[in-house]
């Protein structure tokens, strides 16, 4: 499968085989989640691995009962690290300045920025920092789909019971679940916008 087909055959799956997802596949995907750009190399993302069934059906009822939380194989929870966003941001600026990648005035101006950002409550930052997270959650969405497998974004969650759930401080937010297993279904396509209706 090439890159463009891998891209148009993604769907959203909600119906899951019951077959396990062998680890060295979860840590492969999870690898290429590793690999995406982020906000000056800040690196913000953070995942947790569900399996056990208890927990996921916890995460179903935390998500408004969406059943196939409950029923996939696996559930990656998606976080972003607030402080450690901060942080990689400061030391992601220098390393491109470092490498002539961004020059003197505007290596100022971020770490300016950034360092202003720790006096932020970490609930005021989970939108900024969510930019970076999801680039590697798609990551993981495409990979799967490269792989076989399917999988499927959850964003309506509540997210402080899950920070609640796993015992997690406020510089660990909740970003997204994704749901991950082979597809028991194939989804038509659903319309898409043109390449005339997106250009401005």
């Amino acid at each position: 499968m090439d890159f463009k087909q891998c891209i148009a055959q993604r769907r959203s799956i909600r119906k899951y085989k019951k077959d396990d997802i062998e680890d060295h596949i979860l840590y492969e995907l999870l690898d290429y989640a590793r690999l995406a750009p982020s906000a000056c190399n800040s690196q913000p993302w953070r995942f947790k691995i569900i399996k056990d069934p208890e927990t996921k059906q916890t995460l179903s009822q935390l998500a408004f009962n969406q059943k196939h939380i409950a029923d996939a194989p696996v559930v990656i929870v998606c976080c972003a690290h607030i402080k450690d966003y901060v942080n990689g941001s400061l030391l992601g600026t220098e390393e491109l300045h470092n490498l002539d990648m961004i020059d003197a005035d505007f290596y100022k101006l971020v770490k300016y920025r950034t360092n202003g950002l720790s006096s932020v409550r970490a609930e005021n930052l989970v939108s900024e920092v969510s930019f970076s997270v999801t680039i590697a959650i798609e990551h993981i969405a495409l990979g799967a789909t490269a792989l076989g497998l399917g999988s499927c974004w959850v964003k309506i969650a509540d997210a402080k019971k899950i920070r609640e759930l796993f015992g997690w401080d406020e510089n660990l937010q909740y970003v997204s679940l994704l749901t991950l297993g082979y597809p028991a279904e194939t989804p038509k396509p659903l319309r898409k916008l043109s390449l005339k209706e997106i250009l401005l």
